[in-house]
């Protein structure tokens, strides 16, 4: 039978999503009970909506979406492993993580262009002007897909605010997210208020940062930075979509309305 993880792990693990202050032994003991119990439950959960897609399914799954595969992206990490002797599953994880966010932002792009174009398909040129949208010095793939692995991909703090300010981010990049997470329709006027509050939002994280900087509060700074990644990653607006469908819902509507937007609490 598996064993829960260690205490000096948890402890670990909270140093690396921010907790600076020092966790006592018995809270360890109990966050390792209070984990176990959760993991219960979602693995439950998720085993339920698993067979009630698929019944025949005999693995468990993400029954929410998609994900990469773990084996395959394990594999390519260990080909291009150089000074280690293998590959960890956080590592896996993570790079799993980076690669679907990466994922979203260029298909976001691809699919705000291929709108412009009046497309429901989006084709090569659509990526091609995504990618020089992340990264300026692209130049035209050819066929041959290995042009891509030899590219260096990563983005920088400036690519990240080039894809994300208000010069790229628009009402149809929201709509297409839209199709991808919530199965309602959303009218324009809706999503014109969740652009101005993610503008907003915006602002008002900078605001903090700065204000977090200027007074020398190293915790808030870090915190403040993690709120930023997930902004930019799009993780408060998918989280915004999904609670206007939840209240589009609950009223009984048939798509989400600018009433729906408005009651959510955008810094919730």
């Amino acid at each position: 039978m598996a064993k829960p993880w260690a205490t000096s792990h948890i402890g670990e693990v909270a140093k690396g999503i921010g907790i600076d202050k020092r966790i006592s032994g018995d809270v360890k003991s109990k966050l390792v009970v209070l984990l176990s119990y959760e993991l219960q439950r979602i693995t439950s959960d998720m085993e339920e909506a698993t067979i009630s897609i698929d019944p025949e399914r005999k693995t468990l799954g993400d029954p929410n979406r998609t994900r990469l595969g773990f084996n395959r992206t394990r594999g390519m990490m260990i080909n291009n492993v150089k000074k280690l002797d293998s590959v960890g599953s956080a590592a896996v994880v993570s790079v799993n993580e980076n690669l679907e966010n990466y994922l979203l932002k260029l298909l976001l792009l691809a699919s705000d262009n291929a709108d412009q174009d009046k497309m429901n398909t989006i084709k090569p040129r659509h990526l091609d002007s995504a990618l020089v949208s992340l990264n300026g010095d692209f130049e035209e793939l050819g066929d041959n897909n290995d042009d891509i692995l030899d590219k260096d991909n990563n983005l920088s703090k400036s690519d990240i605010d080039a894809t994300f300010n208000g010069a790229i981010l628009t009402t149809f990049n929201i709509k297409s997210m839209a199709k991808n997470l919530i199965s309602m329709k959303i009218e324009e006027e809706a999503l014109e208020d969740l652009l101005l509050v993610y503008y907003d939002h915006a602002a008002e994280l900078q605001e903090d940062l700065q204000q977090n900087i200027h007074s020398g509060k190293f915790v808030e700074i870090e915190l403040n930075f993690e709120k930023t990644k997930t902004f930019m990653m799009l993780g408060w607006l998918r989280r915004m979509l999904v609670k206007a469908e939840e209240n589009a819902i609950s009223s009984g509507s048939s798509k989400i309305l600018i009433n729906h937007v408005i009651r959510l609490d955008p810094w919730e």
